[in-house]
């Protein structure tokens, strides 16, 4: 397995945190949930998800641990968060790109 940084990272996160509003927009949808509700809703989602991955811990057997969401083509190379990456700095412009451009 390799792990690698590179540029490509930052457009694959874009596109990670776009697929999670439009699932969380979708699920709001299905179960009523519309308009600035929503929007508010995912907004808020969106902006602590991203916290967690971008300063959040996780305890387990008494250790320490920080997520990280990686990406793969071939499962043999992974694509890894660069520390000077901030999902949360993006949580509510891509909300409300989502809600203003997709009906």
């Amino acid at each position: 397995m390799n792990t690698i940084l590179d540029e490509m990272y930052e457009p694959l996160a874009a596109e990670f945190q776009y697929a999670q509003v439009r699932l969380l927009k979708s699920v709001l949808s299905k179960y009523g949930v519309t308009g600035e509700q929503a929007k508010s809703i995912c907004s808020e989602f969106t902006f602590s998800l991203s916290v967690l991955f971008d300063q959040g811990e996780v305890q387990h057997k008494g250790e320490t641990y920080r997520p990280s969401i990686s990406f793969t083509a071939d499962e043999e190379t992974f694509i890894a968060q660069p520390g000077n990456l901030a999902y949360h700095e993006y949580a509510f412009g891509t909300t409300a790109d989502i809600f203003e451009s997709e009906p």
